[in-house]
This record gives structure tokens, sequence and C-alpha cells, in this order.
């Protein structure tokens, strides 16, 4: 039986988008409700304040699913169809298409159907058994580590971040780190949360009049998003980053 897991240390932060210490109340979540999402009075971002202290402790009990994942993994071709549609997208704007870069390609899907319209795919990983599954089945080249940490020799056209971002606590310095990995006419293709999608609003709705509970059944779950984006905070990050927004959905 899975243990509950309580953060050995708490921190204090400001907004992790526009470093603001301005904030409201948004909600409690989690086991035993023990989480608090804020959310900053400049940009509106959602974000954990105080939050699970972020260092290797909470790295290894964070992402500790990653540690036993892997072996009969099978790439079904209903999530490389979902993939392919997205590149289909990207292809629109990446003009050059010298090489494409998966930010945290878990089990390699991604970077799968990249091959097809890319010759030069890699990928950064910081799960060491996800990385070299990824090199052996896909024969590709995987970095492993933090991706800030990382000094690239070579430069991409496209740099793929989908549902990444918001697991960690420095994201301005991963958008500064992909400007220098960039080719001059490279995109950043980034997916995140939208928590003011429809379902999203209709649950804290429910919440806030005591119908339903944000309560985590699973007590050894971890508060692994650390921020929870919506449309105006994440278009006014890029561009404060120095980013043109060439396209946008959710």
């Amino acid at each position: 039986m899975k243990k509950d897991y309580v953060p050995h240390a708490w921190e204090s932060v400001d907004c992790p988008f526009c470093n603001s210490n301005k904030s409201k109340y948004y909600e409690n979540f989690g086991p035993k409700l023990q989480y608090t999402y804020v959310k900053c009075l400049d940009c509106k971002l959602v974000y954990q304040n105080p939050r699970a202290k972020y260092d290797e402790t909470f790295l290894r009990d964070a992402y500790e699913v990653y540690e036993g994942f892997i072996p009969n993994y099978v790439f079904l071709e209903k999530t490389l169809n979902s993939w392919d549609k997205e590149l289909k997208e990207i292809l629109r704007f990446d003009k050059i298409r010298t090489g494409i870069l998966d930010i945290g390609p878990a089990m390699g899907d991604f970077l799968k159907v990249s091959q097809k319209y890319y010759k030069n795919c890699a990928g950064v990983e910081v799960a060491e058994n996800m990385a070299k599954y990824i090199e052996s089945q896909l024969k590709l080249n995987v970095y492993i580590g933090s991706y800030s940490d990382i000094n690239f020799n070579k430069k991409y056209s496209c740099v793929h971040m989908s549902h990444v971002l918001e697991h960690i606590p420095n994201p301005k310095d991963w958008l500064l780190k992909t400007k220098q990995i960039l080719e001059d006419q490279g995109i950043l293709a980034l997916s995140v949360p939208n928590i003011n999608s429809f379902p999203r609003r209709f649950h804290l709705f429910f919440k806030r009049i005591g119908l339903t509970k944000n309560y985590w059944k699973d007590s050894s779950r971890t508060p692994d998003h650390l921020f929870e984006p919506n449309i105006p905070s994440i278009l006014k990050f890029i561009s404060d980053n120095g980013y043109k927004v060439l396209e946008y959905y959710t």
C-alpha cells in the first residue's frame, strides 16, 4: 500500500510568470486539501503558494511514477495519429525544418512521428530509463537531465514542449534557454493546461457551492503542477519573454 505523500518542507514563492507578490486565494486541493492555489493579481496566473519545496527530494517523490515504467510499452496508432495532426500544424510555421527537439518526450511517441518530417530529431528527458528506451527503439539522441543545464551543440528550427512547462519552477529560464538554441526562423510549439477551460470552471463552480470537493482519493499523489495557466497569462508571459505568438487555440 502506498504511503500518504507529505512534503518534507514548504516554500513561499512569487508568481512564476511575472514575479509579482500580489495574489489572492483561489482554491485548496489534493489529499486532505493540503495544497493551495492562489491567483496572481497582476498576470492572472494560478499557482501553488506555498508549495512543496522544489528540491531533489521533491523531484524523486513527485516523479517516482517514472521509475518502474516501461518494459512492454506499445506505440498506439490513436496516439501517433494525434501527434501527426499536431506536427502538420507545426509544419505550417516551421519553414526551414532543420531539426526538432522534444522536451519531456516520455516514451517517444511524438518523436516517432517526427521522424516522418525531420531528419534531425532529438529529445530531453529527466528519466534515464525513458531516455534509454527512446534511444534503443527509435535510434535517436536523447539528452538526459534538466533542460536548463544542458549544453547543446546544435540549433533546431522547432522546440516542442507538451505539458512540461507547468511542472518546473523556473519557466522564464526555459523560454530564454529555448531562444538560445532556436534557429533565427525557429518556432516554439508549447502546450499547457488551461485552468479557465469550461470543464475546469464548471468543476470549480460546483466546488465553491459545496456540491463537489477537490479531494484526491489517492493520497500518495504529488502536487507536480506548480502552476496552472490560462490564455491571458500564458500569452502575456510568452510576449514578455521576446516571442511573437503565431497561433494559439484551446
